[in-house]
């Protein structure tokens, strides 16, 4: 039996852009690791947790992240 897939929260800062996405935990913590490599350059921050709720909208082009 297949497990059902964990969801995660992931919130963006860089400047005045400020992005809240929801994705599978594989898909999340393939952008973290993306954005980590860039953060300083991009004055960028960003928190994954497991906040999730039916407000959040998917993580664009979720599949390309798996």
């Amino acid at each position: 039996m297949k497990s059902p897939r964990r969801v995660r929260h992931i919130h963006i800062e860089s400047g005045p852009l400020v992005l809240d996405f929801q994705g599978s935990a594989e898909q999340i913590s393939s952008v973290a690791a993306q954005l980590a490599a860039a953060a300083d350059a991009a004055d960028l921050t960003f928190t994954v947790d497991n906040e999730v709720g039916p407000h959040l909208p998917e993580l664009p082009c979720g599949g390309l992240w798996e």
